[in-house]
């Protein structure tokens, strides 16, 4: 489990994050969302430990995040942030790799290449790990950097133990059927003691596929919970400033928002 407790960041005077507590539980797919501005990355650095928050903490477990050394941390969380480009000319394959590095010395073992191509193929990528990576969209970008998440994420055999993974806007580049391609398959992975930690900005996207659903607005949760409990149409008008409205789903039942 992830616990946060009484998060507060600011920069100068400006309170990014105000007074956060959450809890976040293996198995649960966990999507953010909020206007821009409203903290949602800044959060997830305060639970990834990117950033440090002026007031307090975060545990893994019933570890404290700062008293986990890194190596064991490389092996336990991984995060995809907003950023794609590299500063250097690597192939597919060597992106991918990175994921694996916590897990060899010097060089990958076969073990380890063949995680990275699983990964590359979880994707739809793996025709590609030849190809610069320079050379792709940033759709495809996106699918790769994932794939280097989910390779440092890679459970042998027999492990059960609580891996943690960050996804910051992870399909804002991909068209409409890759973007359920991913989403169905950070779906899966959630249901495998993992906890999940995803921000997105299409609330239909988190009716479909969310199981708890976090509402921010200027540095603090607005609602959190189900999807049908948070994203109601008094709570997204708050928060967004627009009133929506929700057809049922003549398929599957489910709600959907139109504006």
């Amino acid at each position: 489990m992830l616990r946060a407790e009484h998060l507060s960041f600011r920069i100068g005077e400006k309170t990014l994050i105000d007074d956060v507590s959450l809890r976040l539980t293996p198995g649960e797919f966990t999507m953010v969302l909020g206007p821009n501005g409203a903290g949602k990355s800044t959060l997830l650095k305060l639970l990834t430990g990117t950033e440090t928050p002026q007031h307090g903490q975060v545990w893994y477990g019933d570890r404290p995040l700062p008293s986990i050394p890194l190596a064991t941390q490389a092996r336990q969380k991984g995060v995809l942030s907003q950023l794609l480009s590299l500063p250097f000319d690597l192939s597919v394959a060597d992106v991918v790799m990175m994921g694996r590095y916590p897990y060899f010395d010097l060089n990958p073992t076969a073990q380890d290449k063949h995680v990275a191509d699983d990964c590359l193929a979880s994707v739809g990528m793996l025709t590609f790990k030849t190809r610069a990576f320079a050379s792709l969209s940033e759709g495809e970008k996106q699918k790769v950097h994932l794939a280097r998440v989910l390779a440092q994420l890679h459970r042998p055999a027999g492990d059960e133990s609580v891996k943690y993974l960050f996804l910051d806007e992870p399909i804002s580049a991909l068209d409409i059927l890759y973007q359920h391609q991913i989403l169905s398959l950070v779906q899966t992975l959630a249901s495998q003691t993992m906890v999940v930690f995803v921000i997105v900005h299409d609330i239909n996207l988190a009716l479909q596929y969310a199981r708890t659903v976090i509402l921010m607005d200027q540095g603090r949760i607005h609602g959190m919970g189900s999807p049908d409990e948070v994203l109601t149409a008094d709570a997204i008008e708050a928060v967004f400033q627009l009133r929506p409205y929700f057809l049922t789903h003549p398929g599957t039942g489910r709600r959907v928002m139109i504006c």
